[in-house]
């Protein structure tokens, strides 16, 4: 299964408690390779909200994921790992708009969910 990584951190007080950018990848990529995931690449957004959108345009500002979702246009990729779904939104528009992006891909959302022992599938979670 190939994968990408998203990470994310909004504030110093995330990092310091126990959000940091390198615990998230570190994390992230021990369980790939755990389960036998194939980590193309990793995505960052550092000292960004995750509810940040310009309304105007719908549009999601940040860089790392606009990368993200321009690489899955062009690589074939099964699924977004990240630590948990806070790390890829804090508000429902936000939240809309990454599904309808990923979904446009058939691209799931795979999170760790605080335990390196359970993988939770987000579509089946619906």
């Amino acid at each position: 299964m190939n994968v990408v990584e998203y990470i994310r951190v909004s504030t110093k007080g995330q990092a310091r408690d126990g959000y940091s950018l390198k615990y998230q990848e570190d994390e992230i990529k021990a369980y790939c390779k755990e389960h036998g995931l194939k980590l193309i690449h990793i995505f960052r957004d550092e000292g960004i909200s995750g509810a940040k959108l310009n309304e105007e345009a719908l549009e999601i500002d940040r860089v790392g994921l606009q990368e993200m979702l321009a690489h899955l246009s062009s690589v074939p990729i099964d699924c977004v790992v990240v630590l948990n779904t806070s790390r890829l939104w804090r508000s429902d528009i936000v939240k809309v708009l990454i599904q309808r992006e990923l979904k446009k891909y058939d691209c799931d959302i795979k999170t760790i969910a605080f335990t390196k022992k359970t993988l939770t599938t987000f579509w089946s979670m619906a």
